[in-house]
């Protein structure tokens, strides 16, 4: 029996950006993505990285270039999730009436017993769902990003955009997300685009990672990573992982030496 051939769900071409100010973000990036996947984006400070992102989304335009994909048009916006650095959560509100947000503004036909429904379901998901009747203040810091994530996962998204969700975290909290992250892609396979500054955050979560290059950003290595999934904490001690995450590193110090010459 014949494999169904791999199904591109986005199809970046030419992408380049230049802002108002002057500031040439992104040049001529071309990247495929396959449905299901999770590709992690790294690259210094100021190489595009969240840029491109928000082009993704139509959040921003790019100058050039075009951006292809295999979403639902009629429900584009529900179609892409967004995780962004901060939670962003409304103060006033609580955890539920945060994550059941998109529901209310993008979904106006769900009657509230749907609503009520789908956000518990998510809550579940990240396993916050006892804590749906607090405020954000009473949370911690990757509790409130779990609720980030649960929101952006309301409209059952086929892309999730996740701009360094975990940056502000510590480190423990920081990898029982990437973790809990990987378990929840392998368990609804929407396609992860993660942007991260972290080489070894991106090695553990993704089946690929794309290396750009300082301002302007430009594609300058895509990596396949070679571990199995599930992939359990173990492998962040592993020599072949540390080899990969040191191969990634010298590609970006010999590019940022290039960009400085």
């Amino acid at each position: 029996m014949a494999l169904e051939p791999i199904k591109t769900i986005l199809d970046i071409k030419g992408v380049s950006k230049t802002f108002e100010s002057g500031t040439h973000a992104l040049e001529r990036v071309t990247l495929k993505v396959s449905e299901g996947s999770f590709v992690a984006l790294v690259g210094p400070s100021g190489s595009g990285k969240s840029t491109l992102l928000r082009i993704v989304a139509g959040l921003l335009s790019g100058t050039s270039g075009s951006i292809g994909h295999d979403l639902n048009d009629d429900v584009i916006a529900n179609d892409i999730g967004f995780v962004f650095q901060d939670p962003t959560l409304m103060p006033w509100a609580t955890i539920a009436e945060n994550v059941a947000i998109p529901l209310r503004l993008r979904l106006k036909g769900l009657g509230n017993a749907e609503i009520d429904k789908r956000t518990q379901e998510v809550l579940a998901w990240v396993g916050i769902d006892a804590f749906k009747n607090a405020f954000p203040r009473e949370l911690s810091g990757g509790m409130r990003m779990r609720a980030s994530i649960a929101r952006a996962l309301t409209t059952q998204p086929s892309l999730l955009l996740l701009d360094e969700p975990f940056a502000a975290l510590d480190e423990f909290t920081r990898a029982q997300l990437n973790e809990d992250l990987l378990n929840l892609w392998e368990d609804q396979r929407w396609t992860g685009i993660f942007v991260t500054h972290s080489i070894r955050e991106a090695v553990f979560l993704a089946e690929r990672v794309v290396v750009m290059s300082p301002r302007p950003g430009r594609v300058i290595a895509d990596i396949e990573i070679p571990f199995v999934y599930p992939r359990t904490p173990d492998l962040r001690n592993d020599h072949a992982y540390s080899d990969i995450c040191a191969d990634i590193s010298n590609r970006l110090a010999s590019a940022i030496t290039d960009a400085e010459l």
